[in-house]
């Protein structure tokens, strides 16, 4: 029999003990590498987002929509994703943001003007994210001057479970866009045709309903300023192929008088990037219009003029005189 001395005794142990703790250590190394991040489908774009929508000549436009799964390791199986309207979720969010104030509610984009170009996605193995295209028809809607919300969830995820709430559910606040929409810089000013008496205002901006018009407030009219009767001052602002600008009524209500409408452009060459030029427009406004207010219905007279200044790709004005330096 091999009797151990005791500081053979202490040796063994320790090594023992070194040995039993580098081996736990890397089983608890693994575990934690597999655990460190809870894989699950998700939106790229989630919770409350502005969502610019481009509109085409057919009068629809084109939503784009993210997914991905997360994690640190890779994907190594199909997972297959499907997505639906989540009308719930834009009515808590309307709540709580606004209470009882009904008419601050954002409305919900109709289903019957949108549809997903596959009824299923598949973020193939190997791969983290796909893409979904939703095309929105304005034609099919009815009262294009709402300030529309496309909320949208993901209904299942096979491979992968659905991410957190706020991981996968979106509140798509849908801003459609021309060329012509926008906020334009400088003042304007609004004067009582009966008085002269003036009232300087803002920014000008325009909302985009089709591809060759927008609409804007009369005046110094938004949803902040007078929530109750803003609109009651919307105006249509078209533009023909040589920019010509007419504005018109569609209540029928101001006694619309137009007595000035230009909308000039220039263009630069992009000082970095050669994909883009520089647009600068200006926009030339002056008009008459009956105010809405219940106590008042004297006549307005707006006049301003106001500066919109952004990229815009070469190849979509390939006919434009370019200013030189």
């Amino acid at each position: 029999m091999v009797i151990l001395k005791v500081e053979d005794m202490k040796k063994l142990i320790n090594t023992a003990f070194l040995f039993l703790l580098i081996i736990g250590g890397s089983a608890c190394q693994d575990e934690l590498d597999n655990e460190l991040f809870q894989k699950y489908s998700y939106l790229n774009k989630n919770g409350w987002k502005e969502c610019e929508v481009k509109i085409k000549e057919d009068n629809t436009g084109i939503l784009l929509l993210d997914f991905g799964i997360n994690g640190s390791s890779e994907n190594g199986k199909n997972v297959v994703i499907t997505i639906t309207n989540d009308p719930d979720t834009l009515e808590g969010y309307n709540f709580d943001r606004y209470k009882f104030q009904y008419d601050s509610y954002y409305p919900e984009l109709p289903t019957s003007c949108y549809t997903f170009d596959q009824e299923a996605y598949i973020i193939p193995a190997g791969q983290l994210k796909t893409t979904a295209s939703i095309r929105i028809d304005l034609n099919q809607i009815q009262d294009i001057y709402n300030d529309y919300v496309l909320p949208i969830k993901i209904s299942s995820s096979i491979g992968e479970p659905i991410g957190p709430d706020k991981y996968s559910k979106l509140l798509a606040n849908i801003k459609f866009t021309n060329k012509f929409s926008g906020v334009y810089s400088g003042n304007g000013k609004l004067t009582i045709e009966e008085t002269g008496q003036n009232t300087a205002t803002g920014s000008a901006k325009l909302y985009a309903i089709s591809q060759n018009a927008c609409f804007m407030y009369a005046g110094n009219a938004t949803s902040e300023t007078d929530p109750a009767n803003y609109k009651k001052y919307i105006l249509n602002v078209s533009f023909s192929d040589n920019e010509k600008i007419t504005i018109t009524d569609p209540v029928g209500k101001l006694d619309l008088e137009t007595m000035k409408a230009t909308i000039a452009r220039e263009y630069k060459y992009h000082n970095t990037d050669t994909r883009y030029y520089i647009e600068t427009s200006v926009l030339d406004l002056k008009y008459k219009y009956r105010n809405q207010s219940e106590r008042d219905h004297r006549m307005l007279i707006f006049e301003g003029k106001h500066t919109l200044t952004r990229n815009v790709l070469r190849s979509e004005y390939p006919n434009v005189i370019v200013k030189e330096e």
